[in-house]
Formats: C-alpha cells, structure tokens, sequence
C-alpha cells in the first residue's frame, strides 16, 4: 500500500508536470462537445424558425440537393450523404465532393427542402475534433498521445482519492475564504468531489479508444453490396422515385429506426445506407442501419444496435458516453440537455487543471525563499513552470504549432 505522501507526489507530478497539454486537450474537448453549436452561430444557413419545421423531409431535401449540385459550375453528380438537423432549429445538411474530391457543405430547411446557404467542409466542428481527437499530427501518432492522457485523468482520479480522505463527506462542505492556499484548495476538492463521474468516464472511454488504435478494435461486421450490374461498375446516385421507395421499405421494416443520416454511394458497389438510433441505447447511428442497392432499391442489408456483439456495444458505447451525446435519442431536448451538462463538467475539469497547477505553485512558493508566491502576484505561477521544466516548453511549442498549423488549414471559419 502506498502512503499518503507517495500519492501526493504522484498526484502532483501528473498534475503539474502534464498540466498545459492535459488543460489543453481537456479545454479544446470541452468545446468540442458544443461545436455543432457554435458552428450554428457562425453560420446563418443553419438556422431554422423551429415553427416552420414540422419534421425531416428527406425526399424533398434529397430533390433540391440534386437539383443545387446540378446548378454548379461545373455540374456536382456526387452526393456523399444528408443529415437530418441536431436541433429542431437546424437546417438539414447535405455533404457533396466537387471535381477535385473535395468535401462542401449545402444547407436545406428540413422540412420545405428550400436551400438556405452554402458551409465549408473545414468549419469549428471540423477544428476543433481534430484538434482535440489528434493535435493535427498524424492519426495514429495524435491519437495515442491524446488518448495517453486518458490514463493521467485517471491517474490523478485514484491518488486524489487517497490524498483526500473521507472525501465523500465533501460534497456539501463550504469553502473556507481565510486566505489565498485554503480558499483555492477548499474550490480545488469541491469541484473535484463532484466531477468524479465525469473523470471515471472520460478516463475509462479515453483509454479504450487508446486501446482501439493499438488493435482493441472491435471486428466490423459485413455490409451490404449492391447486387445489379450497373451499380457493381460504378457509383450510382438512386433518382428521386428510388429515393422514395427505400424510405417506404425501410420505415416498413425497420419501424424502431429514426433516421439522422443517409449516405448515398461512393465507389463501385457501393450502396445507400440509412442510419439512425432505434431501441439499442448508448450506441452510434451506424449500429442501426439498413441498406439498398441504389438502382433497384431492393434492401441488401440491415442490422439492429441491439443484436451488436458485447464487444461492439462497448465499441459503441465510447462515443456517446465520451462527448455527452447519450440524451434522449428520441427527442432534441435530452440531447441537448446532456452536451450542456459535459460542457459544464469539462469546465470543472478545466478549472481542476488550473486550479491544481496553482496550489501547487503557492505550497512549494511559501518554502522557497528566492521566489515568493506570497509577495508577487506570478509567484506561485513562476514556480510551477519551473516544476514542470522542459515539459513548459516542449507542451507550449507543440500547442502554438498545432494551433497555428490549424488556423492556416481551417480559416475563415463559418462560411
């Protein structure tokens, strides 16, 4: 068993030694979680009068979305899929790849299908997913460091809870305000005692996605293929009345499903596929699906959430539990409610980040005699850069060079 001092050590060296990445990689999720709205507020054609939207008209949006990317110039036969709106005041949005295979974004009112705008594909919920998922390094390198970080989360889980005896007795206890050292440590446990659940979950769904990436992946099952001639050459877009006979079939055999996404073929046997969320609860739209061949839209292919393998729920599960889209499948509203509840625990996470690199900085301040903490206002801040060593410099450098690398990708932002 490890002592009392031995966990404190460890509690701090993680903390203060990993705190400007672990702060970084926490803040940039945190804002992760809200993208698809701020992307909503950058960008008026995402935006609907929610009572002018009475429900998904997905054969009316698919028309005016062929009939848009056939107006371009040049001419766009390639539709890559249509997502129904996250919110009852969100327009639909349809994805399509130009000559050059690049990704756009056309904006539809998801009800009467008109057009309302045009989006970069590389918009803030682009930003900042990569960002935060990989650091715009590479997939697999970016991924396994921010994943690593996972395990630090945890780390400082489980020493705090030693350090912190009797912990459970603090959800209630006011802070004490006598001095600067008492009043941040009293906030510091506070927040800490209520954020427990969110940092055993985003610690164990963090780590398992490093365990994904190093060969944890759970085995993907067989998909459908298109079975007549012409689509087995090429992709096929389906017309319009082949559009409408698949949503007849599928609302017809997949009554449980609410459809969020169609994705229409990209390469040669390629099918349509609609998903969305049915009974299976924590699971991704992909788990629920059935598929059609895109020219005789014959069903080739469906399969439920709740028939997945344990090992696939679990694959599942990391999602919805890790970005807080675990709400109400059903209605926008418990959505919603549960994105606002992460952003404001991965707030507390941020705050924890903070606050901890500070305490540590006015404890180790009032020993030293060189550098004051208690007569400078940067004293506590200056010791803990230098607790953290080359760490400051290497985290700082790799931050401003990810945060510059992006904005070069990815402005201007909303258009």
């Amino acid at each position: 068993m490890l002592s009392k001092s031995t966990w404190f050590s460890i509690h701090s060296w993680v903390g203060v030694k990993l705190s400007i990445l672990l702060c970084f990689i926490v803040a940039t999720g945190t804002l992760a979680v809200v993208s698809h709205e701020i992307d909503w507020l950058a960008n008026s054609a995402k935006r609907v009068s929610p009572s002018s939207v009475s429900d998904m008209n997905w054969q009316a949006v698919y028309a005016q979305a062929l009939t848009k990317t056939a107006q371009l110039t040049p001419p766009v036969r390639k539709i890559e899929s249509i997502h129904a709106p996250l919110h009852p005041w969100f327009s639909a949005e349809v994805i399509y790849r130009d000559k050059d295979n690049q990704r756009h974004r056309l904006f539809f009112h998801p009800t009467t299908g008109e057009h309302l705008g045009d989006g970069r594909w590389l918009n803030w919920q682009r930003f900042l997913r990569v960002i935060h998922r990989h650091l715009m390094l590479p997939l697999t390198l970016g991924i396994t460091i921010v994943s690593a970080f996972s395990i630090a989360i945890l780390a400082v889980l489980i020493s705090s809870l030693y350090i912190y005896r009797r912990w459970w007795k603090g959800f209630f206890r006011t802070p004490r305000w006598r001095h600067r050292q008492t009043r941040w440590g009293d906030l510091h446990r506070l927040v800490g005692v209520w954020s427990l659940w969110f940092l055993i979950v985003i610690g164990l769904t963090g780590s398992w996605y490093l365990a994904e990436r190093w060969g944890a992946a759970a085995p993907s099952r067989d998909k459908g293929y298109a079975m007549t001639e012409a689509a087995m050459d090429a992709p096929i877009m389906p017309t319009q009345a082949a559009f409408i006979t698949m949503l007849h079939i599928a609302r017809a055999q997949f009554q449980a499903l609410t459809i969020q996404e169609v994705r229409l073929p990209n390469k040669a046997a390629g099918v349509v596929v609609f998903q969305g969320q049915a009974s299976a609860i924590l699971v991704r739209s992909r788990a629920n699906t059935i598929q059609f061949d895109p020219v005789s839209a014959e069903a080739v292919f469906k399969q439920d959430g709740n028939d997945l393998s344990l090992h696939t729920r679990i694959s599942e599960a990391a999602d919805p539990l890790h970005f807080g889209v675990w709400g109400e499948v059903q209605g926008s509203t418990g959505k919603l409610a549960s994105k606002i509840l992460y952003f404001l625990f991965g707030i507390f996470l941020t705050a924890l980040c903070i606050t901890g690199t500070y305490m540590y900085g006015l404890r180790v301040g009032r020993k030293v005699d060189s550098i004051s903490s208690k007569n400078t206002p940067f004293g506590a801040w200056r010791v803990a850069l230098k607790k953290m060593g080359w760490a400051a410099w290497l985290f700082a450098t790799g931050i401003a060079a990810c945060l510059g690398y992006g904005a070069y990708s990815y402005l201007p932002f909303g258009s």
